[in-house]
This record gives C-alpha cells, structure tokens and sequence, in this order.
C-alpha cells in the first residue's frame, strides 16, 4: 500500500514535460506568406552569386594585356591587337576591340564605337541589379502583412474563446514576429548585396573607362595620319 502511495506522490509531483519544437515548426507558424518570402530569398541569392562571379571575372586585374595592345598598335597591326582583346573576353577588351574596329576610319568613329560597345557593358553588367532592388523593398513588405494577418489572427482568437490568454494569442503572435523577422532578413541581404555589386560595377566602369583611354592615347600617338 504505501509502495503504491509512493508511486502516486512521485507522479503528481512530476514537472509536466515541456515539448520542445524544432526550429523549422516554428518557423513554419509563420503562415502562408513566407512561401513569396523564401521564393524571394532564392531570386536574390541567385542573383547574387551569378553576378558576382560575372563581375569578378570582369576585375581581374591584367595589365599585361594592355600593352601588349599598345605595343601591337605601335607596330601598326590593329588586326592582332583586335583578336588579342577577343581572346581576353572581358569588359574593358570588348569596348577595346569594338574601338580597335574602327581604327581605320577616324577618330570619331573609333571613339563612338567605344562608347556604345561601354554601354552595351554596363547594361550587361547590371543584368538582374533592379531584381535585387525591388527585392529588397518587397520582402520587408511582404513580412510586414504577415504582421497584419498575425494581428488579425490574434483578433479573430480574443473573439472565438471571448477572453483574452496566452493560448488565444499565440499563434497570432508567431505569426506576426516571424514574418517580420523573416522579410526583413531577406531585404537585408537583398539590400547589402545590391549595394555591393553596385560598388563592383563602379569600378569596372571606372577600370573600362581607364583601359579605353590608354588604348585611345595609343592610337592617337601612332595613327596621327588618320586620327
């Protein structure tokens, strides 16, 4: 008898058991709404990985290959300098070739060429950055009506159970922090890599812009005759 009192003591005296969730429950109490949100995230590491590997290749820094042009260019072969910046394949030989192209015509149809051949490159270095702009601005709004549907959740508890408890407003509270959370993680990360691929592409501009200037003082040192 007092074996069987002991047993009954021993298990009304026993914490009730917290159930522990895993961190993806939790997560997934966000609702509905973080399926846009984590289709965004994956745009935006996309993005973000493809164009910095596309940039990166662009920075690569190869001096070598800028006089080994103006070295061509002074041995009056345009031609060779030509398929020596289509071997190379970046940004800043591409505008250089589209130049070296015209280096027969004149001045102005050498500078023209390299301007447009300079947009054309930037335009294809930018590819996707207005993805990732907009990106960063949705997320955080759409972590923001998630915070609407948790409140309204909570709302729609209070009136069902007519009193107002932890139970009732629990759901509605998960909801409401991990959509924001969430949303705005993913405009941060949108955010940070906009802006620092921008800051990339600045300075392949600025390294085009270099390049092209050299080979243009080159030609016009050499081809006096016909710039």
């Amino acid at each position: 008898m007092s074996t069987i009192l002991y047993v009954l003591l021993q298990e009304v005296s026993m914490p009730e058991r917290v159930v522990e969730e895993s961190f993806l429950s939790i997560l997934m109490k966000g609702g509905w709404i973080l399926l846009p949100i984590f289709i965004l995230l994956l745009i935006a590491v996309y993005i973000i990985i493809e164009r910095s590997l596309v940039i990166s290749a662009n920075l690569k820094d190869d001096k070598m290959w800028i006089s080994r042009i103006t070295e061509l260019i002074s041995e009056n072969k345009p031609e060779k300098a030509q398929a020596l910046c289509t071997q190379i394949g970046n940004s800043s030989s591409k505008v250089v070739a589209a130049g070296l192209h015209e280096i027969r015509n004149g001045k102005q149809e050498v500078e023209e060429a390299m301007q447009s051949e300079s947009r054309q490159q930037i335009i294809r270095l930018e590819q996707g950055m207005g993805n990732l702009g907009i990106i960063a601005t949705i997320a955080p709004m759409l972590g923001f009506v998630g915070t609407i549907f948790g409140v309204i959740t909570i709302f729609y508890n209070i009136s069902v159970t007519n009193e107002i408890s932890i139970g009732s407003i629990s759901d509605g509270l998960y909801q409401k922090m991990i959509c924001s959370g969430v949303g705005l993680l993913v405009g941060i990360i949108a955010y940070s890599g906009y802006h620092i691929l921008n800051n990339k592409i600045d300075k392949t501009v600025s390294r085009i812009e270099k390049d092209s200037n050299d080979v243009l003082k080159s030609i016009r040192s050499f081809y006096k005759e016909v710039i």
